[in-house]
């Protein structure tokens, strides 16, 4: 993965300055679900769902750009539901992602886009007895969406991106998210 990483970022910076026009972009996403297994009981989730991602481009031609974003999703509470019990447990995600995107246009103020690339994800979790556990794992990234122009510059979009899942002791982790935002081209 890590040759992939860099194979990507080297052809990225062989290409002319010039030939890049650069975008910036701000989704809202959804938050996302977590459910926990504390003392044999499956709990749903208390969820802090301030779901967000921001992401910057170059697009080198009119269908190939290159994105890097970072996305921080929220945070997920949880309590143990056995009377007398004052356990809780805390977990957080992020995700930072470098992927290409292709797009297509759909007339003159749509375009359908998919991408494709490599992501980390970020996962932090701590408890009321004072443990804390940090974990990073790096999944490819795949997603797609709609761009709506509104102006020369200034574009809605509508996607969904999976950033990856991971198993570990029984317990599967995934991040996909659905977003919505405005992207700003220069």
């Amino acid at each position: 993965m890590k040759a992939v990483l860099f194979l990507t970022v080297a052809a990225l910076a062989a290409l002319p300055a010039h030939a890049a026009d650069p975008y910036v972009g701000f989704n809202l996403t959804t938050p996302g679900e977590a459910n926990f297994s504390i003392n044999g009981h499956d709990v749903a989730n208390d969820n802090k769902p301030h779901a967000m991602k921001l992401y910057a481009g170059l697009q080198f031609t009119p269908t190939w750009a290159a994105e890097l974003g970072y996305g921080a999703f929220g945070s997920y509470h949880a309590a143990d539901p056995t009377p007398g019990s004052s356990y809780q447990l805390k977990m957080s995600t992020s995700v930072a992602y470098l992927a290409a995107r292709a797009t297509t246009p759909l007339g003159d103020s749509f375009a359908l886009f998919g991408k494709v690339g490599l992501a980390v994800n970020r996962l932090k979790a701590s408890d009321s007895l004072g443990h804390t556990d940090r974990e990073s794992f790096v999944r490819p990234i795949f997603g797609s969406g709609l761009e709506w122009k509104l102006a020369p510059q200034v574009s809605a979009t509508v996607e969904y991106n999976r950033y990856g899942s991971r198993r570990s002791d029984g317990d599967r982790f995934t991040q996909q998210k659905a977003e919505v935002g405005l992207a700003f081209k220069f």
